[in-house]
């Protein structure tokens, strides 16, 4: 008969051989997600052309987020502009390879328009794989020194040519929807490739000023203009103010009644989640969970934050879950204030 003694050793050895079997059974899958990205090629999209916000952000991202991926991986960026970014998400979501070898910036605009059933009706914003978003921001409305635009009450009684790539854009959809909320006369003109086009027409004088312009890209990317006050900045539209700008007033402040202040605040909204990027659905949950911790890692380290404070790119991030959460509450917005909203962006 077997001592009580050997009986409790047989039980505790027993017990051991289990919990190390199902640690390896549950272990499994992360690994083999691992040894997945050994050697491979991420395909990092960006939706917009080179040299603007979205394209700055992006390739710091995938500079650094590489370090945090097993597998010693490379990342190489791809641009693929059209549509206000339209095109790079549609590319993301029916055409990409869906085994976690590649993401993309995906413009929360361009969810918005899906979720008001304006157009990417062949996508669904709550499908995406949502990996993380590196900022919340700001959307400025900025007008050269010359242009004679200098107060609010000015886009009211003048009408200043502005610029978009096209009506998907945010800054087709911003300016549009203050000029049918609040009364401005801005006037879009559609077609240009990204901001530094954009900018460049203001400086030939084609154009007098821009919105669409994100507050952090304004400070980096055009901090000539911003510390020469060649483009000055008349209001900002998001839920809070950049803390790089916050003697510039929020486009909110001009509403006068309840109702434009709910519309503006529903639309603004999405500066929430100003830097998102995404994985097309159905990429393996292991996987997901990899470029997910990877994400959140580089939006820690230490050598990207010393880039981004270099580039003067804002980091404010939120989590794969956080920024699903920001489009799902997006998508539950009451039918009433979605067609308010479609009415007001010209839809």
């Amino acid at each position: 008969m077997m001592s009580m003694s050997k009986g409790k050793s047989a039980r505790t050895a027993l017990a051991a051989a289990i919990l190390a079997v199902a640690a390896s059974v549950g272990a499994a899958p992360e690994a083999h997600a691992a040894d997945f990205y050994k050697g491979k090629r991420i395909k990092l999209t960006v939706g917009s052309s080179t040299g603007g916000g979205y394209d700055t952000y992006t390739r710091a991202l995938g500079r650094h987020m590489v370090r945090h991926i097993p597998g010693n991986p490379k990342i190489v960026v791809q641009n693929m502009q059209g549509g206000g970014g339209l095109k790079s998400v549609r590319y993301t979501y029916l055409v990409a390879k869906k085994d976690g070898t590649e993401f993309a910036n995906i413009r929360a605009s361009n969810m918005l328009d899906s979720i008001l059933a304006i157009r990417g009706m062949e996508f669904k914003p709550d499908k995406f794989v949502w990996i993380g978003s590196m900022a919340s921001d700001t959307d400025v409305c900025m007008f050269w020194h010359k242009s004679g635009i200098r107060t609010f009450d000015d886009l009211i009684k003048k009408k200043p040519r502005i610029g978009a790539t096209g009506k998907g854009a945010q800054a087709f959809m911003f300016p549009n929807a203050i000029n049918s909320v609040l009364g401005t006369k801005m006037q879009i003109i559609l077609g240009y490739k990204g901001t530094s086009d954009r900018i460049l027409a203001v400086e030939q004088g084609e154009l007098e000023g821009s919105c669409g312009i994100n507050g952090y890209t304004f400070v980096s990317r055009l901090n000539k203009h911003f510390t020469g006050k060649t483009l000055v900045p008349l209001m900002q539209s998001g839920l809070r103010p950049n803390p790089l700008l916050k003697d510039v007033p929020m486009t909110q402040s001009f509403a006068k009644t309840k109702e434009q202040r709910e519309i503006l605040d529903g639309l603004f909204s999405q500066m929430a989640i100003a830097r998102p990027y995404a994985a097309p659905p159905g990429v393996p949950a292991d996987r997901a969970k990899i470029l997910r911790a990877a994400f959140d890692a580089t939006m820690k380290d230490a050598d990207f934050l010393k880039e981004a404070a270099r580039l003067k790119i804002g980091i404010d991030p939120s989590t794969g879950t956080e920024t699903e959460a920001i489009i799902l509450k997006l998508a539950r917005m009451t039918p009433t204030l979605k067609q308010q909203i479609k009415t007001a962006i010209g839809q």
